[in-house]
């Protein structure tokens, strides 16, 4: 028997139609019980937007939610009343002022402090706006979200080339209304609540390391998701992708990926920190490219995953690079390692490829984006011969 895995609906969609129907339709969607920590966390904030009265400052906090705490930011400056945006420490210290300076430019009152954005919000318009998305194609995307307060018709965005742009157009995507982004031509998809590559990743890389197959449920090869490509990366590793109904069942084809690969993960960060450690194990070498904006996540990833893993890979990081090489018998040697995940959900997914959940230091951070990993992985794991 195959065993079958619920993966987490896709956040970066929920999260978006979220803000959607907050703005056109004034609702917040339900939270239901199996839903991430960062929908928890945007459902929480909308709620308490709608709710706010009076002129006495509100308090939102989107704890360690990037996505809230850009896609907030234009829809509190345009919305009347007192505000405080803020989150963790570590929240605050992650790039925003590209998106400060261009609503505080097109008439936004923000100031920035040590404990957060404070907002007066109010009636502003800004039909045309160009933001620099070096650091975050959110910038982009929390533009384009909150178009129908700030009156936006037409988006600038350089470089051309940005980091994540596909998010941008899962953006577009999501959006009922339409903003014209020069250069950037568009075509309308069809786009439905879905489970999560970025989440499925993982099986991916567990099926590979024990030769297992799986069935991944409420999942489709015809993705808007930029994390889809991995069933591409995964084929010439030796695992088959197959749609079966609404689901794929991954099949490993018992060959063993041998050669040098480049991967690049322009549109594709989140899937550094699983592959680094896949390569670690197989081992494999594999050099990722654009990985500049690994340093802007819920922790530096690029340096936490060079300096973590050096003892048992060969492994350089340059300012737009990775490089992993991995060594043959190391596998065995990571277990019990003292691996820290930092309170970062990426980097607590990939040590679960080599450590037992007990071994690290925190899996709540797994919540984030993926609750049930560590019941599931347990379930596998104790049940062997169920499968």
């Amino acid at each position: 028997m195959i065993p079958s895995i619920k993966l987490p609906e896709c956040k970066s969609i929920i999260i978006r139609q979220m803000i959607i129907s907050f703005l056109t339709e004034g609702v917040v969607r339900e939270v239901l019980a199996d839903d991430c920590s960062d929908v928890r966390v945007t459902a929480q904030a909308l709620s308490a937007i709608l709710s706010a009265q009076g002129t006495e400052e509100t308090i939102i906090d989107v704890r360690d939610c990037g996505a809230a705490y850009r896609f907030l930011l234009p829809i509190l400056s345009a919305t009347p009343g007192s505000w405080l945006l803020t989150g963790t420490p570590r929240l605050l210290q992650r790039p925003i002022k590209p998106l400060v300076d261009v609503l505080q430019a097109a008439g936004a009152d923000i100031r920035v402090q040590a404990d957060g954005l404070h907002i007066r919000g109010h009636v502003m318009r800004a039909e045309t706006i160009s933001i620099d998305c070096r650091h975050s194609s959110q910038y982009a995307s929390a533009l384009l979200l909150s178009a129908p307060l700030t009156g936006l018709q037409r988006l600038y965005t350089e470089p051309a080339a940005m980091t994540s742009s596909s998010y941008v157009e899962l953006t577009r995507q999501c959006m009922p209304y339409w903003v014209e982004m020069p250069g950037r031509p568009f075509e309308r998809k069809a786009i439905g609540l879905a489970g999560d590559w970025s989440a499925a990743l993982f099986w991916y890389a567990y099926a590979l390391l024990h030769q297992q197959a799986f069935t991944l449920q409420n999942l489709s090869l015809d993705s808007l998701q930029s994390d889809a490509v991995i069933a591409q990366w995964f084929e010439a590793l030796g695992i088959c992708s197959r749609q079966v109904g609404s689901d794929i069942l991954i099949t490993p084809n018992g060959q063993r990926h041998t050669s040098p690969i480049t991967l690049d993960v322009r549109n594709n960060l989140d899937t550094v920190p699983v592959m680094c450690m896949l390569a670690t194990l197989m081992p494999l070498d594999i050099l990722f490219l654009h990985t500049h904006n690994l340093r802007y996540k819920e922790s530096d990833r690029g340096r936490q995953l060079s300096e973590q893993l050096s003892s048992w890979t060969d492994i350089t990081l340059t300012d737009d690079q990775l490089h992993v090489h991995g060594r043959d018998h190391c596998a065995n040697c990571l277990t019990g390692a003292p691996l820290k995940t930092h309170h970062d959900h990426r980097l607590a997914m990939a040590f679960l490829l080599a450590a037992r959940p007990e071994d690290l230091d925190d899996t709540d951070c797994l919540t984030k984006s993926y609750p049930m990993l560590v019941p599931q992985l347990r379930h596998v794991e104790k049940h062997p011969s169920e499968y």
